[in-house]
């Protein structure tokens, strides 16, 4: 009787263990400091000079479901996100010119629309560092991308310079039928698979809040300059993360998915070398 009497006491909060109190009081403090730091911010909102209307008419051109590569980053690009420059080319020798205006080493992918993952179905090939990888590296891409299924149509094969080596962070968003935009921020590549170490927030997040997100990663310290690494800009980091939940937030009843994996953080800058974007349907 004690117990449900001080469970109907509104001022009163109730717990059976030690433990789940003190977690609900971390909680209390982490939700009242983020309200303070929200507050605080309220007054200087982010946001970026972007192109909205390029952006718009790009996805209401576009028919549902994944764009391509090279058109993710398109978009990207439009918010001040810096990606790499690619060629899309039709035929080996294309490839080759390409590569030799691009400068050895380079990357080669597959284009198409049907090929979401591209690194899972082996039609993304890295570190081509002469002509005739590069010529091996198309026949290779397309005989792949063929034996996938009949309905994958191949627009043609990019090739990318290769970015220097860096921490790599994945950054996704979707649009949640109960939240609104989420983003997701973590580790890149297949660690955040392996890891399971994200952090996540409501879009459109301000640079502070993506500081913040990339702070709570369990793997931060790849970040700070591990083991003589350089450490990495956060500022240009948060920077790029704040601009891409902008994007799904400015356009979320036009885009349903972005998947950008990995933004590698090289001395070169934050660049994004993979993208996906996922039109409503």
């Amino acid at each position: 009787p004690g117990a449900r009497e001080a469970e109907e006491m509104s001022t009163l909060a109730l717990f059976r263990s030690m433990s789940r109190c003190c977690g609900a009081v971390a909680a209390w403090h982490w939700r009242d400091n983020l309200r303070r730091r929200r507050e605080s911010e309220a007054g200087a909102p982010f946001d970026p000079e972007v192109n909205r209307a390029a952006v718009a008419e790009a996805l209401g051109a576009a028919p549902p479901g994944a764009l391509t590569e090279r058109a993710a980053k398109a978009l990207l690009a439009e918010y001040g996100i810096k990606v790499a420059g690619d060629t899309l080319t039709h035929s080996a020798d294309a490839a080759v010119d390409a590569a030799r205006a691009i400068g050895f080493s380079v990357a080669m992918k597959a284009e198409s629309r049907q090929i979401a993952h591209k690194t899972d179905a082996g039609v993304v090939l890295l570190d081509l560092a002469s002509e005739h990888e590069v010529r091996e590296a198309y026949a290779t891409i397309e005989r792949r991308a063929r034996a996938i299924g009949a309905d994958v149509r191949l627009d043609g094969i990019v090739v990318q310079p290769m970015i220097p080596e860096g921490p790599e962070i994945m950054v996704g968003a979707r649009c949640d039928p109960a939240f609104g935009p989420v983003l997701v921020v973590g580790l890149g590549g297949v660690m955040v698979e392996l890891m399971k170490d994200v952090a996540r927030a409501i879009a459109p997040v301000t640079p502070a809040r993506a500081r913040d997100m990339l702070a709570s990663l369990r793997g931060r310290a790849l970040l700070d300059g591990f083991r003589g690494m350089p450490a990495v800009d956060m500022e240009a980091l948060a920077d790029a993360i704040a601009r891409l939940s902008r994007l799904i937030a400015d356009h979320k009843e036009l885009i349903a998915e972005i998947d950008v994996n990995p933004l590698i953080c090289s001395p070169r800058g934050i660049v994004a070398v993979d993208a996906l974007v996922v039109r409503r349907g």
